[in-house]
C-alpha cells in the first residue's frame, strides 16, 4: 500500500457531500457499555435516566405515599402498644384510669386506621400499575369510605363510619378497664348480660340508608343510571329511553379539605343546603354526642342505653334522607335534547 496515495486522496481530494452523508448514515456498532436508553416520549422532559410509563409512575408514587404513612403507623402502632400494656395493667377503677383507658383507646383505632390507611394505598398503587384506571384523589385510601362514586362526601356512608368508629372505641375502652373493675370484665357483660339491641339499629340504620340512596341513584333513568350535564350523555341516555327528560348528576370536583367534605354533608348536587341531609347530620351527631358522654361517664354500665326519642328522630332523619334520593331520581329531571 502507498501512504502517499493514501495521503492525497484524504487531504487534497474529498468525497462528495452525498458520499459523507451516506457514511455518517451508517451505525456504528453498539458497545456493550455505551448503548444509549430508548429517549423519552414527545412531551415528556429529559432527566437522563430511563423514562417511566405512566402507570409504573402512579405506582411508584403511590409507594413513596405508602413509605410516609408507614412511618407514622410504626409511630401510632408502637405508642398504642406501649400505653395499651400500662393501662391494661392498672387494678384502680379511678378516674384518671378510666381517663387514660379512653384516650388509649381512642389512639388503637387511630393506629388502626393508620394502617387500614397505608395497605388500601399500597393495593391501589398495584391496581394502577397492572392498567387498572387510577381513581380520583378523593377516593384513595380509606377516603373512599365516606366518598361516592360521584366525588362528593356521602352523608350516609359517613354515619356508618361514625357510629362504627364510635362502638369499636368503647368496646376497646371497655376491655383496656378489665382488670380495673372490681365486678369482673367489663367487656364480656356489655356483650352478652348488658347487650343495648337499640345498637344494632344505630348500625344497621346508616347502612340501610346508604344502600337504599345508592341503589335509587344507580337505578335512575329505569337503570341506565344518571347521565352528566354534558349534552351528548343526556342525548344518549335520551334516546335509549326514549324519553325527553332525564336525571342528571355531574360527578364533583376533586378538591381538597376537611371544610370542602364537611359542606358536602348537607348540601346537595347543586351545592345549596339540603335540609334532608341537613337533619340527619344533626341528629346523628346529637345521638354521638350523647352516647360519648354517657359513656365516659359510667362505662361501668357498658354500652349506654339511647333514649327512645333519640332513636326515633334517627330514624325519621335516616328515613327522609333516603326518600329524598328516591325522589329527586325521580323529579329533578332536565331537558336532554334542548341542546342536542
Amino acid at each position: 500500500m502507498e501512504p502517499d496515495t493514501i495521503m492525497t486522496t484524504n487531504t487534497q481530494n474529498p468525497a462528495p457531500d452525498d458520499a459523507l452523508d451516506a457514511k455518517s448514515a451508517v451505525p456504528d456498532a453498539p458497545h456493550p457499555e455505551t448503548t444509549a436508553l430508548p429517549s423519552a416520549p414527545a412531551g415528556t422532559a429529559e432527566t437522563g435516566a430511563h423514562q417511566l410509563p405512566d402507570s409504573e409512575k402512579v405506582a411508584a408514587d403511590g409507594q413513596k405515599v405508602t413509605g410516609l404513612w408507614w412511618l407514622a403507623a410504626t409511630v401510632a402502632v408502637a405508642a398504642a402498644v406501649a400505653l395499651t400494656v400500662v393501662v391494661a395493667r392498672g387494678t384502680h377503677f379511678t378516674t384518671g384510669q378510666r381517663a387514660a383507658a379512653a384516650g388509649t383507646a381512642l389512639l388503637v383505632v387511630v393506629a388502626l386506621a393508620i394502617v387500614a390507611q397505608i395497605i388500601l394505598m399500597w393495593y391501589q398503587a398495584r391496581l394502577s400499575a397492572a392498567g387498572q384506571p387510577t381513581l380520583p384523589r378523593r377516593r384513595r385510601g380509606l377516603k373512599a369510605a365516606v366518598m361516592g362514586r360521584d366525588n362528593r362526601a356521602s352523608t350516609s356512608k359517613t354515619q356508618v363510619v361514625l357510629w362504627t368508629a364510635a362502638v369499636v372505641w368503647a368496646l376497646i375502652d371497655l376491655l383496656l378497664l378489665a382488670r380495673a373493675h372490681p365486678g369482673g370484665s367489663l367487656f364480656t357483660s356489655a356483650v352478652t348480660t348488658n347487650w343495648r339491641p337499640e345498637y344494632l339499629v344505630l348500625l344497621g340504620l346508616p347502612v340501610a340508608a346508604a344502600a337504599t340512596a345508592k341503589a335509587a341513584v344507580a337505578g335512575a333513568n329505569s337503570g341506565q343510571g344518571p347521565a352528566t350535564s354534558d349534552p351528548s350523555s343526556k342525548k344518549k341516555v335520551a334516546d335509549r329511553l326514549n324519553v325527553q327528560r332525564v336525571y342528571v348528576r355531574d360527578p364533583g370536583p376533586d378538591i381538597k379539605g376537611f371544610r370542602a367534605g364537611l359542606a358536602e354533608l348537607f348540601t346537595g348536587d347543586d351545592n345549596s343546603v339540603d335540609w334532608g341531609d341537613l337533619q340527619y347530620v344533626v341528629f346523628t351527631l346529637v345521638t354521638l354526642a350523647y352516647f360519648a358522654i354517657q359513656f365516659l361517664a359510667q362505662p361501668a354500665n357498658g354500652l349506654p342505653p339511647v333514649p327512645a326519642a333519640l332513636l326515633t328522630l334517627m330514624g325519621v332523619s335516616a328515613t327522609g334522607y333516603a326518600a329524598n334520593k328516591v325522589v329527586s331520581t325521580k323529579v329533578n329531571l332536565k331537558d336532554a335534547k334542548a341542546d342536542g
